[in-house]
């Protein structure tokens, strides 16, 4: 019950139709992101070369290919353009890390994953409460992740939250 209440309670401060889960880890909830969105062996998954190794680890964990791409050298975050040419008939996903609380430019990113059919997957973990042209992060995409791992912006020694609105 205290569970379900927590995930009630965050939902509510993420605000929009968004459904809470939570997990043990940040890198078992960006797994269960992975693993929901069907990525596997064969597949490739367009991700920051500068981010914890944790992002890297899942995609190899569910038998896909990280592809990394490098970050603006000013907000050390994905820019889609340098993602869309890392795009081949391979990739399935594109994980954005909103880095240290600062978002990424999603707009951009959201169009090239409909014109290519991607995924995306926000890694927030340094991010709960992170605005994006005034909502919050990971309530406009399909899923994303927030940490609650001891130097994390809401610590609770371990433990993240995937939101999705599927």
């Amino acid at each position: 019950p205290k569970v379900e209440a927590l995930e009630q309670a965050l939902a509510g401060y993420i605000g929009g139709d968004v459904s809470v889960r939570l997990f043990n880890s940040g890198t078992s909830a960006l797994e269960a992101a992975l693993v929901a969105s069907n990525i596997g062996p064969g597949d490739e998954v367009i991700l920051p070369a500068m981010s914890f190794t944790a992002t890297a680890n899942v995609v190899v964990r569910v038998g896909a290919t990280p592809v990394f791409v490098d970050v603006d050298l000013v907000s050390r975050n994905l820019v889609a353009s340098r993602v869309e040419a890392a795009v081949t008939p391979r990739t399935r996903a594109v994980i954005p890390v909103h880095f240290a609380g600062l978002a990424v430019e999603m707009q951009p990113l959201y169009d090239l994953a409909e014109r290519s059919r991607l995924i995306v997957i926000e890694d927030a973990a340094h991010s709960l409460g992170t605005l994006w042209k005034g909502r919050k992060i990971c309530t406009i995409g399909r899923i994303g992740c927030f940490s609650f791992q001891s130097y994390k912006m809401i610590n609770a020694g371990e433990g993240e939250i995937m939101i999705t609105d599927d």
